[in-house]
């Protein structure tokens, strides 16, 4: 399973898996225009302009190309993320280039109207002032505004209450006119379609989509703070949310494939992790518990995430601690990494299942620069991690003593 990539005159990335079994097509566009882009002062205008895409382009309304593609039992999706926006179209193969030929109008010419503004600007405000309530939500974006001090990540996508209240049509103009270009990005295609007929609709429908002719900002990676630290957050909650972590690793980094393996003994392997097996089973602190390393383009977050009884929290939190700290020390045991990987290797075919997944997968290995042979590879490099790779990777990426904890619990519970 090895897809074609080439790059079109304008500078654009394709990546192709042709799988003429299946008579749909999944088309999904990257465009490297995150909110990492964004600015203090204009957090939030990266994902408003998403959110605006879809609500008209060229000489269609938003209701006239919702119609349409419901009309070709087909879904266009637009999102954005921190590193990059993205729009995924899935279609029918018998309505490919029509369908096509819409989500090229809503990439190269949406309205941006001022009333859509409007509107849309209303709702993810509202937005914001309901995800106030998640304690989940509240804890995640505390903890990366303590953890990613002094880097772009530290912003939620969306913005602040504040900020995306401030912004103008112009803010959102400016950041279509300076990233929505071909060479900022990637087309990721899976299902029954050839290379000469994406190439035939990308000439067609995006002929006159022009190249930037400045690079991309430069954005510099964070430093590992020193030390760590503790924020607790009161909410009325039924139960505490806590996070511990400290900055991890990118998913370019040559480590990343151990350090993936060693965190899957660690946290990431369900009812099986060391962290699963000490907070629940033994003590029975939470009934969920795991931890993850963000593959981010700069450097992510380690995090161990549960939720506990409020009175609870404190006990919680430094059994966390213990289990990091045996974990950094001795590392996992040769029948914890077998079973690591097998279930590793066993489990990635199940993720490239569906011709959704495979666009998916494409876009982040192109994004990331991971090579046409990742599907292959990937599965491969788990294979030859050995013992003392995780062992390193733990003592290297395991950070006990620079630990930023991040409480939401209810008053005087803690």
């Amino acid at each position: 399973m090895i897809p074609k990539e080439w790059i079109t005159e304008s500078g654009t990335t394709v990546w192709l898996m042709n799988r003429p079994s299946l008579p749909f097509v999944v088309v999904k566009v990257l465009v490297k225009a995150g909110s990492v882009y964004d600015t203090d002062e204009k957090a939030g205008r990266a994902y408003l302009l998403s959110r605006l895409l879809p609500e008209g382009a060229g000489e269609m309304t938003g209701l006239q190309i919702s119609q349409a593609l419901d009309f070709m039992g087909a879904d266009l999706d637009v999102m954005c993320g921190k590193d990059y926006a993205a729009l995924t179209l899935v279609t029918l193969r018998e309505h490919l280039e029509e369908s096509f030929r819409i989500l090229a109008l809503v990439l190269t010419q949406p309205t941006l109207s001022k009333d859509d503004f409007d509107r849309v600007k209303k709702e993810v405000v509202g937005e914001l002032l309901k995800e106030e309530e998640d304690p989940g939500l509240v804890a995640s974006r505390a903890f990366d505004e303590v953890v990613f001090k002094g880097h772009p990540y530290h912003r939620p996508e969306k913005g602040y209450k504040e900020t995306v209240e401030a912004l103008t049509l112009e803010d959102v103009r400016e950041v279509y006119e300076r990233f929505y270009h071909p060479n900022f990005a990637i087309f990721s295609v899976a299902g029954a379609v050839s290379q000469d007929e994406i190439q035939g609709l990308l000439d067609k429908y995006l002929k006159g989509w022009l190249p930037s002719k400045s690079s991309l900002p430069a954005v510099s990676d964070c430093p590992l703070s020193a030390e760590g630290g503790e924020v607790v957050l009161e909410k009325k909650v039924t139960q505490a949310n806590i996070i511990l972590g400290h900055l991890g690793i990118k998913r370019r980094d040559p480590d990343f494939v151990k350090v993936y393996v060693m965190n899957q003994i660690l946290g990431g392997g369900g009812l099986t992790s060391r962290l699963f097996q000490r907070i629940r089973e033994e003590l029975g602190l939470s009934y969920s518990v795991y931890s993850s390393y963000q593959p981010t383009y700069w450097r992510g977050a380690f995090r161990v995430v549960l939720q506990t009884k409020n009175e609870r929290a404190r006990q919680a939190i430094e059994e966390v601690k213990k289990v990091l700290i045996e974990y950094r020390s001795e590392g996992p045991s040769k029948e914890e990494l077998e079973d690591a990987k097998r279930y590793l290797t066993g489990s990635f075919p199940l993720k490239l299942d569906t011709n959704q997944k495979i666009a998916d997968y494409m876009a982040f290995a192109a994004f990331h620069g991971l090579g046409t042979h990742y599907f292959v590879e990937f599965s491969q490099a788990i294979q030859r991690v050995t013992l003392e790779e995780v062992r390193e990777a733990a003592r290297k990426y395991i950070h006990p003593e620079r630990l930023f904890v991040l409480v939401v619990k209810a008053p005087s519970s803690l």
